[in-house]
Parts: structure tokens; sequence; C-alpha cells
């Protein structure tokens, strides 16, 4: 018995664009699942609302779902595993996660200094650290 292996591309995109893209694999998650008005377990809404957008121009901050189940995973270990390790200190995970918490839900400067309540150009050296930290933590990502 032969079990394929896939393995995860992680050149087809660049970190920030993965952690983004997740970011859209949860929103899509969320809006399939939740009240499911049938027996059939399918969100009728969800589908209309896809039905109803067929034509229609996306916006320059609408960003579409473009990864799989599989590469959704792996991102998702990728982020557990990093939190979830001891051999990283503190500043330098909290540096990651703001980096992580910026792309995968989109936020912006504003909203991360009203919810964190950092300074914004803590934040924003944070963020940066975050990201070359991350990328150099794991010799996969690659970043522009």
């Amino acid at each position: 018995m032969n079990a394929a292996v896939r393995i995860m591309d992680w050149s087809k995109y660049t970190l920030e664009e993965w952690l983004k893209q997740y970011g859209a694999y949860i929103q899509t998650c969320r809006m399939k699942s939740g009240n499911e008005p049938d027996n059939l377990r399918i969100n009728q809404i969800y589908w209309l609302i896809v039905e109803n957008n067929k034509g229609v121009a996306t916006r320059k901050d609408q960003l579409i779902c473009k990864i799989s189940d599989f590469e959704a995973d792996c991102i998702r270990k990728l982020i557990v595993d990093f939190q979830n390790s001891t051999t990283v200190c503190a500043s330098a995970k909290r540096a990651v996660m703001l980096f992580i918490e910026k792309n995968v839900r989109g936020l912006t400067d504003r909203k991360m200094e009203d919810e964190f309540k950092l300074g914004r150009n803590v934040l924003k050296s944070m963020v940066f650290c975050g990201q070359y930290y991350l990328a150099g933590h794991d010799k996969r990502l690659r970043i522009d």
C-alpha cells in the first residue's frame, strides 16, 4: 500500500501572500459553515452569494482565496508550530504574531494601534522584524 505523499510548494507565494491567502481561506470557511439552513448541510446563503458575484469585477482590496485545503493546513501547522516552539524568545514570538495578525486578518495600522495599544512606529518595526524573523526561522519561506 503506497500512500501518496503531498509536498507543499512554498515558492508559489511570498510569506505575506501565503498569510493573506490563509486569511481569505478562513473567511471562506466561516461563510460556508455556521447555521446550515437545509438538511443537506449546504449553506444556501453562501452559494447564492457565489452565484450573484459571477460577473462582478473584483475590488482592489478584495482578496480571492486561491489555496487548497492542504495548503491552508500547512500554513496553519506553520503558525501553530511557531507558537509552540520553545526555542524562540517571547519578544520574537510577539513580533511574529503581530506580523501574522496583520496579514491574516488584514488589519490596517490604525486598527492595530487601537487593538494592541502600541504606537505606530513600534508596530511597524515589530511587524517588519516579525516578517524577517519568520522567514529566517523557516528557510522554505520567501519575502520580497
